[in-house]
């Protein structure tokens, strides 16, 4: 969607005439409904711009867009868009315009740190951003392919003044400014001549129609990068069960697909029972066969494990992953029935969809986004995995947003087979027996070498053996929400600690780096929100004075989590809104506890190997040992003996 479009001629004549503000602003109220916040910028960054266009000697009647929305994406936005030909070749050159004064190189890969908003924030390198906005186009807009369109990007810093050593241009971003120029005050001549040299005639076709009105389809070679990327990697090879699953759950979507009719599937599955493989494939899938389609996921620390795990041949393939990886908070305006963009989305962690006033959603209900945005969407959820108040992927809230909207929905068989924490079925029933989520039988006999567990009376000594076991970098330690999770200090060198316990003590995950695979990722404490949807060899766990174990029961302890924790936000209001009504007052209570003990249940299953495990109440330990007994008495030997609790100050190894 193009927001304004003229000739060069006529952008400049709309800025010197003081026209571009208005005819932009009503021209957003009018396509979309709102005017971005970012509006008080355009007179500035659109008239030093107009100023160079003018100095420059391409034709007059070369066409300008401004404010080009990539609608597939959400609502990523293309601040200009510029048509042409040279060497008898058509081109669009997208500029991503940056009014920065000042910005800092990060050691985070393909990011920068500017002053937003009154404060320093880790955000894309512009010229990242601008290849983003060409891939997309380039991967999805068949006609381009077609039509021989070439695509090229740059950035325009036309504030910011060029440093000694500019480090925005340093060693790290090469390849980034190999592709994407970047340009910034000093180089005003320089942008002149690049524009001059690719687009200084009108083009022979027009561009823009061909790329607003161009079918969405991923073209040959995204379906091949996503292939050759899944291929020989094992964190995404189906496995026995999964194939069998993957068959089924295929020829179902396909056979939607082909039809006209709109289709909801829901597919169950407990951790470790392969969702983000299955989803994965069917992606590959799909684009073989030129069907628009995105993987959705809501966790953002989980689809930046997924592309560093997708991506291990470079940088390159690295944002292509991203750009595969789509935000869920990113869908609340798109609508099939009226711009036919997504035909398939396949939403992973599905349990993690959000409703009401949620922090940068400018939607109302995720999973209705998700039903009306596409005409085929496919759900993987484990409604035992939503962690705070404002998680609404279930099943019951799935079927009433299609039914609502008009669509049908199947529920495919559940995904059962395990495939974490050593392929044991038996231990993840006992960890939903032990903390009462459901009430389970089947151990499967775990504890007798199948699965490593351990109870730890001093979470320095959980640590050193933690320590010891990530000889590959597969180990981490993670904790519940009853530490406070503040926003500063949490860069990495900043030397301040937060999670204390014990003769323990160490950061919260570091902001800017994924914790999951970085390299000091064991020094550092991650949380709920950044292990969910990932797995690690071995795992370390501090249960907080959060959920403690009293009168036979594991309770969860609301008031024992951090003030800063935000997961139980909205459960006061409603404990309000109950009040004198017995029946509401319980299922508000339930609620609460149910969220603890799913992100403990979360936590307590990230580890493919094993678990090691500290827990601040004394009685919750003695009772996870003697539960384990439970799991490690083998049926039909009578005379085994049975294990004993561990001794103070000793792990207790299952």
């Amino acid at each position: 969607m193009i927001i304004y479009e003229n000739t060069k001629a006529g952008f400049i004549d709309d800025v010197l005439q003081k026209r571009l503000q208005g005819k932009l602003e009503t021209s957003f109220k009018l396509r979309t409904g709102s005017i971005p916040a970012d509006h008080r910028v355009w007179e500035a960054e659109y008239g030093d711009f107009a100023w160079d266009l003018r100095e420059s000697s391409i034709d007059g009647d070369v066409p300008i867009a401004v404010e080009y929305h990539l609608s597939a994406a959400g609502r990523f936005r293309i601040d200009l868009l510029l048509a042409g030909r040279s060497d008898d070749r058509d081109r669009a050159l997208i500029i991503e315009m940056k009014g920065w004064e000042e910005a800092d190189a990060t050691p985070y890969g393909e990011t920068v740190e500017t002053m937003l908003q009154g404060s320093r924030t880790m955000v894309k390198h512009p010229s990242a951003q601008a290849l983003g906005y060409r891939d997309f186009l380039v991967h999805f807009n068949e006609d381009i392919e077609r039509h021989a369109i070439d695509v090229q990007a740059c950035a325009y810093l036309h504030r910011f003044r060029r440093r000694t050593a500019e480090p925005l241009e340093s060693e790290q971003y090469k390849s980034l400014l190999d592709q994407a120029p970047l340009f910034m005050l000093e180089d005003r001549e320089r942008l002149r001549r690049h524009l001059e040299r690719l687009i200084p005639h009108r083009p022979k076709d027009n561009v823009f129609w061909i790329i607003e009105t161009g079918k969405i389809r991923p073209s040959k070679r995204l379906a091949e990068c996503v292939a050759s990327m899944l291929r020989g990697n094992e964190e995404f090879r189906l496995l026995d069960a999964q194939s069998t699953a993957y068959n089924v759950i295929e020829s179902h979507l396909l056979d939607a697909q082909r039809k006209e009719e709109r289709k909801v599937f829901i597919v169950r599955g407990g951790p470790g029972t392969g969702k983000s493989v299955i989803a994965m494939r069917l992606l590959s899938t799909l684009y073989k066969r030129g069907v628009p389609s995105f993987f959705v996921a809501p966790n953002q620390a989980f689809r930046a494990t997924l592309a560093d795990h997708l991506s291990r041949s470079g940088r390159d393939s690295h944002r292509l992953a991203k750009m595969l990886l789509q935000s869920s908070y990113r869908f609340h305006d798109a609508d099939w029935s009226k711009d036919r963009t997504h035909a398939v989305l396949i939403v992973d962690e599905a349990h993690r969809l959000k409703h009401g006033n949620v922090y940068q959603y400018k939607g109302e209900n995720m999973v209705a986004d998700m039903v009306r945005a596409a005409k085929v969407s496919v759900f993987f959820v484990d409604e035992t995995q939503q962690v705070t108040w404002n998680d609404c992927g279930s099943v019951s809230e799935i079927r009433t947003q299609a039914d609502q909207i008009g669509v049908a929905v199947m529920e495919l068989p559940e995904l059962l087979a395990q495939f974490r924490c050593n392929g044991s079925t038996g231990y993840l029933n006992w960890i939903d027996d032990v903390l009462q989520i459901r009430p389970t039988g089947n151990f499967e006999n775990w504890g007798d070498g199948q699965y490593e567990f351990a109870v730890f009376d001093k979470p320095d000594d959980l640590y050193r053996e933690l320590q010891r076991k990530n000889a590959e970098n597969r180990a981490r330690l993670i904790a519940g929400y009853a530490w406070d999770w503040p926003a500063a200090g949490r860069q990495r060198g900043s030397g301040h600690t937060h999670v204390s316990a014990g003769q323990l003590s160490l950061p919260w995950n570091f902001t800017g780096s994924n914790w999951a695979t970085a390299e000091d990722g064991i020094g550092q404490v991650g949380c709920i929100h950044t292990c969910q949807g990932v797995e690690f060899d071995w795992i370390g766990v501090l249960i907080g004075d959060d959920l403690v174990y009293k009168d036979g029961k594991v309770m969860g302890v609301p008031g024992k989590r951090a003030r800063t924790d935000k997961s139980l936000h909205g459960s006061k209001a409603a404990l309000e809104s109950a009040r004198g009504d017995q029946i509401a007052t319980a299922k508000v209570e339930a609620r609460i506890q149910n969220i603890i003990r799913n992100t403990y249940k979360v936590l307590l299953t990230r580890g493919q190997k094993g678990c090691l495990v500290w827990c601040a109440d004394i009685a919750l330990r003695e009772y996870l040992r003697e539960r384990m007994k439970l799991a490690s008495t083998i049926s039909g030997e009578e005379d085994k003996p049975i294990r004993k609790a561990a001794e103070p100050d000793t792990p207790y190894i299952g």
